[in-house]
């Protein structure tokens, strides 16, 4: 495949070694001189310096024949731009892009960026593997803009355990997708009870969350 990067921050200069690595076909676009040297010294003829929003460095970089384009500039504002001359101009099939401000991640979702990678999100999700227990964990986003999959721990003496999974009410547009038990799965019926050490995976609003989590995991 041949990947267009356009960004040459330390988030596009590894992701253009990993695909080159992997035997992409690989051009970066950065505007900034110094960035833009290094990466000439390390990719040659591949690295194009200019506007990554401007139409006649796209064209220079060989955005007609990319498979994808991914955007990691510093801006969401940039980035959106870039993503929509990808899409509308271009008709490239596929567009990538880092978001640095998680507010933003639903305007792409809505306006028809591929791959929305929230910067905030993925920092979030290295913290919580670190942390012991691991009460609630971020699985993904999901297509729907605003929407996250999402696994809680139920602890010893939470007020659901013992209780019927109809009986516990969660915010509206929250569900239960999968319970794991000690010694089995169990897909969601409202006759199923909680117990203490079930792992709940749960589909739910990203406002929702931490509703979701006290529910689940306070004391009566």
């Amino acid at each position: 495949m041949y990947f267009l990067i356009v960004g040459c921050s330390e988030a596009g200069y590894h992701l253009s070694k990993a695909l080159l690595a992997s035997e992409h076909e690989v051009a970066v676009v950065e505007k900034n001189t110094d960035r833009h040297r290094i990466m000439a010294d390390e990719l040659g003829s591949v690295a194009f310096a200019g506007d990554g929003a401007d139409e006649g460095t796209l064209n220079r970089a060989g955005i007609t024949r990319a498979d994808a384009v991914v955007a990691v500039t510093g801006r969401d504002e940039t980035n959106l731009v870039i993503c929509q001359m990808a899409k509308h101009i271009f008709n490239v099939p596929r567009t990538m892009v880092l978001v640095k401000d998680p507010k933003n991640e639903p305007l792409f979702h809505i306006l028809g960026v591929d791959v929305v990678v929230n910067e905030i999100h993925q920092v979030l999700l290295s913290f919580e593997e670190g942390v012991p227990g691991r009460p609630f964990v971020h699985l993904m986003n999901l297509q729907a803009p605003g929407r996250e999959l999402v696994s809680v721990s139920i602890p010893e003496g939470a007020s659901v355990v013992g209780k019927k999974l109809r009986d516990v009410e969660l915010p509206p547009n929250s569900m239960i997708a999968l319970v794991v038990k000690k010694n089995s799965v169990e897909l969601p019926s409202g006759a199923l009870v909680l117990e203490a050490e079930d792992e709940l995976v749960a589909v739910t609003q990203t406002n929702d969350e931490q509703t979701v989590y006290e529910i689940l995991t306070e004391a009566p």
